[in-house]
C-alpha cells in the first residue's frame, strides 16, 4: 500500500485545462463498463461481501445516473462509492497520477492536520501562520458542510476489507487533506466552524500550497514529519525495569526498508532476537501499528522467531478461472504455502502485540497467525484487513477515457478457512483508544498499557 499513496506526491507538468476537461456521457459509461469487466475477469473477492446481484445493480445504477458530462474528479466521486460495496482493501481507485500531481504542485489545500476520533474531526497540527484555531479544537463544519457529512462522504469512498472501519479511519487520519480535495475541490479559503470547551466559533482560513504546509510542519512539528530515516524502519529498545523490550517494525516492504531505511529485514530481525536472547528478556512488545504490510516472506521470517510450533500463514490461494464464462474461483500457486518451522533460538517469553487500523495487509497476516498459534496479548484497535481472507497481487490499469488509476487484486489469500467470515481484522484483547489530548501530549496509551501489564505481572498483581 505504501506505493499507492506515493502517487499523491509525484511531480507533473499537466495543464490546468486538462484537469477541468469535461468527458462525454458515452465516454464515462464506457469507463464504467471497462472497470466492471476488469473486476469480473480478475477480482477473486468481488462477490465475497456483496453478491453478484448487488454488484450488478450498483454498476447499472452508476451507469444510468450519468446524464451530463463530468470532469475527472466529478466522475471519481461518482464511482468511488464502489469501495464500500465491494469491501476489499486492495482494490484501489485514485484520480489519474497527472491530475493528483498537478493539484499537489499547483493548488492550495486546507492547512491543518486533522484527526478522526469517534466520528469527530479535531485539529492536530496548525500548518499556517493563522493561529485562530488552536490544536485540539473540534472542527464542526468546513465551508458550510457539517463535519459529519464530510466524514460520511470520505469514509464511504475508502477501501476496507469487509466491515472493518479502522482502516478507512486510518486513511482519513493520514490523508484527509488529499481526499477532501478530491470531493470538495481546492477553494482559496475555508470558512471553518469549530468548538473549544463546548463554545462555538467561526473563522476564515486562507488555503495554502503544499510547499507552505510542509514548511510549517517542519518548523512547528519537527518530531511529526513522518520522514523515513536511516535505521529507523526496524528498531529494538531494551529496558531493565521491568525487564522488557520493544521491537518496532514500520514496514515489511523490501524496497522501502532498503532504499528509505537502509536496512535488511532478515539481518535486523536476527540481530534483534540475538540481543533479546542474550539479555534474557522475558517480555517483548511487538509494535505493528501503522505498518502497511509488504513482503509476505518477511512476515514468515518474523513469525519463526515468535512461534513455538509448526505454522502456516496462507492455507490456499485462489484466482478467477479464465476457462469458463461463469465467474468461478480455482486454486492457484502462491508465496509461502505449506508448513513453516520455528527457529531453535526463538523468543520464549511473553509477547505483547500493539495493533491499529494501519496494521494492514502483511501486518494483518502476521497478527492473524500469532492469534491462531501463539500466546500473544493484543493491545490497541482492530487491525485493518480481514483475519480470514484477503486479496492481493494487484494489476494496475488506467480507465481508457478519464485515465483514473485503478488497482485490482488477482489472488485470494485464504488465511484460515475454518474461521467464520466476520469481515473484521484481528481484534485486541485490550482495546485502547486515543483521545485528542493523548495525541497532542504525545502520550502513547497503548504502549503504556502494555508496559503496565508487564509491571503488574512482575509485581504479582
Amino acid at each position: 500500500m505504501a506505493k499507492i499513496f506515493a502517487i499523491l506526491l509525484l511531480i507533473s507538468t499537466l495543464s490546468y485545462g486538462q484537469t477541468e476537461k469535461k468527458y462525454a456521457v458515452d465516454d464515462l459509461k464506457s469507463d464504467i463498463a471497462f472497470l466492471k469487466q476488469k473486476l469480473q475477469d480478475n477480482h477473486p473477492n468481488l462477490y465475497l461481501y456483496s453478491d453478484k446481484k448487488i454488484i450488478d445493480n450498483l454498476f447499472d445504477s452508476l451507469t444510468n445516473a450519468i446524464s451530463v458530462p463530468m470532469t475527472e474528479l466529478e466522475f471519481y466521486k461518482h464511482i468511488t462509492i464502489i469501495s464500500s460495496v465491494i469491501k476489499d482493501g486492495h482494490t484501489i481507485i485514485l484520480p489519474s497520477p497527472y491530475t493528483t500531481t498537478y493539484y499537489s504542485t499547483n493548488s492550495k489545500f486546507l492547512p491543518y492536520k486533522l484527526r478522526l476520533i469517534d466520528n469527530h474531526l479535531f485539529s492536530e497540527m496548525v500548518l499556517t501562520s493563522n493561529n485562530s484555531i488552536a490544536e485540539g479544537a473540534e472542527i464542526t463544519a468546513i465551508n458550510a458542510v457539517e463535519s459529519k457529512e464530510i466524514i460520511k462522504q470520505l469514509t464511504e469512498r475508502q477501501v476496507r476489507d469487509g466491515y472493518n472501519e479502522t482502516y478507512p479511519t486510518w486513511i482519513i487520519d493520514n490523508y484527509f487533506r488529499e481526499y477532501y480535495s478530491y470531493i470538495y475541490g481546492h477553494p482559496n479559503e475555508f470558512s471553518i466552524q469549530y468548538k473549544i470547551n463546548n463554545a462555538s466559533f467561526q473563522t476564515t482560513i486562507q488555503a495554502l500550497a503544499n510547499d507552505s504546509i510542509n514548511y510549517y510542519r517542519q518548523q512547528k512539528y519537527l518530531d511529526k514529519t513522518n520522514l523515513k530515516k536511516a535505521n529507523e524502519g526496524i528498531v529494538l529498545k531494551t529496558f531493565l525495569i521491568p525487564d522488557y523490550a520493544i521491537l518496532t517494525i514500520k514496514d515489511f516492504h523490501h524496497n522501502v526498508l532498503k532504499k528509505e531505511y537502509k536496512q535488511d529485514f532478515e539481518t535486523e530481525i536476527a540481530k534483534a532476537f540475538k540481543q533479546i536472547n542474550d539479555a534474557k528478556i522475558d517480555n517483548l512488545i511487538l509494535d505493528l501499528r501503522n505498518n502497511q504490510g509488504g513482503d509476505i516472506k518477511y512476515g514468515v521470517y518474523l513469525l519463526s522467531y515468535l512461534l513455538h510450533q509448526d505454522f502456516r500463514v496462507v492455507e490456499l490461494y485462489y484466482k478467477v478461472s479464465n476457462e469458463t464464462s461463469n465467474y468461478q474461483l480455482v486454486k492457484t500457486s502462491g508465496e509461502e504455502l505449506g508448513v513453516h518451522k520455528p527457529k531453535k533460538d526463538n523468543f520464549k517469553g511473553q509477547l505483547y502485540v500493539l495493533i491499529n487500523g494501519g496494521s494492514f495487509s502483511n501486518s494483518g497476516i502476521v497478527a492473524t497467525t500469532l492469534k491462531q498459534y501463539g500466546k500473544a496479548i493484543f493491545i490497541g484497535n482492530e487491525t485493518g484487513g480481514s483475519n480470514r481472507v484477503l486479496a492481493g497481487w494487484t494489476n494496475e490499469y488506467s480507465l481508457p477515457k478519464t485515465n483514473i488509476h485503478i488497482e485490482i487484486p488477482t489472488k485470494q489469500f485464504m488465511l484460515l478457512e475454518n474461521l467464520p467470515l466476520t469481515g473484521h481484522g484481528t481484534m485486541p484483547d485490550f482495546e485502547i483508544s486515543e483521545t485528542i489530548e493523548d495525541i497532542l501530549s504525545n502520550k502513547d496509551k497503548v504502549k503504556d498499557f502494555a508496559i503496565k501489564l508487564i509491571a503488574d505481572k512482575k509485581n504479582g498483581r
